[in-house]
């Protein structure tokens, strides 16, 4: 009985694991498919999508920050290999923990101001995009599920850097 429940509960801890790079192989999936059919409609129509542009730019967006989520959960991030080889095992865990915090603290901070973004645009602004008129929150909306993401991944890196 319990194989079973291991058997069934693997795919969704998969799933888990490996969100951002699913979410971002179908983002850029449907980037690529949307670019496609808008070069087959400049050169069979002799006309461009503009709404097409709208699309991608946004997925690009939240492309970009599950990209920073895969780096953050790889450890795949650019630092300064030199200097850190150059101290102690105590110092370079110390400094590698000050930068997840400090990547923390802005992710944070970005999640914050577009909850305030999402929050202003449902109420007060209700401005929609301008091609496919889709409410701009929920294009924010995307951006801050992704931005969570990172913070997500950034707490699980501290919390192995701390277990080591």
């Amino acid at each position: 009985m319990g194989s079973v429940m291991s058997r069934r509960s693997k795919p969704l801890a998969t799933l888990a694991n490996n969100i951002e790079e699913y979410v971002s192989a179908i983002l850029l999936f449907v980037m690529f498919l949307v670019a496609f059919i808008n070069v087959l409609s400049r050169y069979l129509l002799k006309a461009s999508l503009a709404f097409i542009e709208e699309i991608e730019v946004n997925f690009f967006v939240w492309v970009t920050l599950l990209g920073i989520a895969i780096a953050f959960k790889k450890d795949s991030h650019l630092n300064m290999g030199f200097l850190k080889e150059k101290t102690s095992q105590r110092v370079q865990k110390s400094l590698t923990i000050l930068g997840l915090v400090l990547s923390l603290l802005v992710f944070i901070v970005v999640a914050y101001l577009s909850t305030i973004l999402i929050y202003m645009e449902i109420t007060i602004y209700h401005t929609s995009s301008m091609a496919l008129d889709i409410p701009m929150w929920i294009y924010y909306t995307g951006m801050l599920l992704c931005l969570l993401v990172v913070v997500v991944r950034i707490l699980q890196r501290i919390a192995r850097v701390r277990s080591r």
